[in-house]
């Protein structure tokens, strides 16, 4: 009987250890994400994706502002994005980055159930400009 008293405790902390969620690359590639503000100027969006298609939903003073992206998988967690101009006018600066290969982006850290990136634009084989952030499922 004191064996079974103290197989209960351990078969319970086995159960919290072994259903507990580890998020991974994986769980970012599909779904519904928001990514926070960074400074006072930029504004929080909301960013959808579906596998290898990205969407970018930006509400900026009144306006929507929806930019559609092609992510090609580099490996399990980095990607490089291409703005889809079958589905928008590229802005000269979006047409910019699409002139350059993409923007490069790579897991940082998961923490919670944000991931955390590095991106970057190559410009004549060096990194021109790199941005940190984060993105979050919702």
């Amino acid at each position: 009987m004191k064996n079974l008293l103290l197989l209960i405790p351990i078969v319970f902390l086995i159960g919290l250890t072994t259903t507990a969620q580890e998020l991974t690359c994986a769980d970012f590639k599909n779904g519904t994400f928001i990514v926070p503000k960074t400074s006072e100027e930029s504004p929080e969006y909301k960013l959808v994706r579906d596998g290898n298609s990205q969407m970018e939903i930006i509400e900026m003073n009144g306006q929507t502002i929806t930019l559609y992206g092609i992510l090609e998988w580099i490996d399990e967690c980095s990607y490089k994005l291409i703005y889809d101009e079958t589905k928008m006018n590229l802005p000269e600066e979006i047409q910019f980055v699409n002139d350059n290969g993409g923007i490069v982006s790579e897991l940082l850290k998961i923490e919670d159930n944000c991931f955390f990136y590095k991106s970057v634009l190559i410009i004549d084989g060096k990194e021109s400009k790199r941005i940190d952030g984060k993105y979050c499922a919702q």
